[in-house]
């Protein structure tokens, strides 16, 4: 599989998983906003199966903020298994989206 390929399959996991915490925990406010954060991230998904580069961009961007977020919420506040999991998704999804850049793919 290409890495592109799995970089998408990765984010449309970590999208739909976002947004199931809605359903798991309920609406709290942090819930309320991983749940925004995967709506985003679905697109992204979405995007990286074309070929545009800007879905690089954002796969790089994005869930480097986000895991800055799951690790501030891991070490500072309450945490859950799905914080965990969407961090590691992150740590494979960025290195990945940053060489394809840097490969110009």
């Amino acid at each position: 599989m290409k890495l592109r390929k799995i970089a998408a399959v990765l984010m449309l996991i970590s999208g739909v998983t976002h947004v199931s915490q809605l359903f798991v925990y309920g609406a709290e406010v942090s819930v309320v906003g991983a749940s925004v954060f995967g709506l985003i991230y679905f697109v992204i998904g979405l995007f990286l199966l074309g070929k545009r580069r800007g879905a690089l961009w954002a796969g790089a961007i994005l869930p480097t903020i986000g895991g800055i977020l799951g690790v501030y919420r891991f070490i500072f506040l309450h945490t859950n298994p799905f914080t965990v999991f969407h961090v590691l998704i992150d740590l494979v999804v960025i290195p990945i989206c940053v060489y394809l850049l840097q490969k110009k793919d």
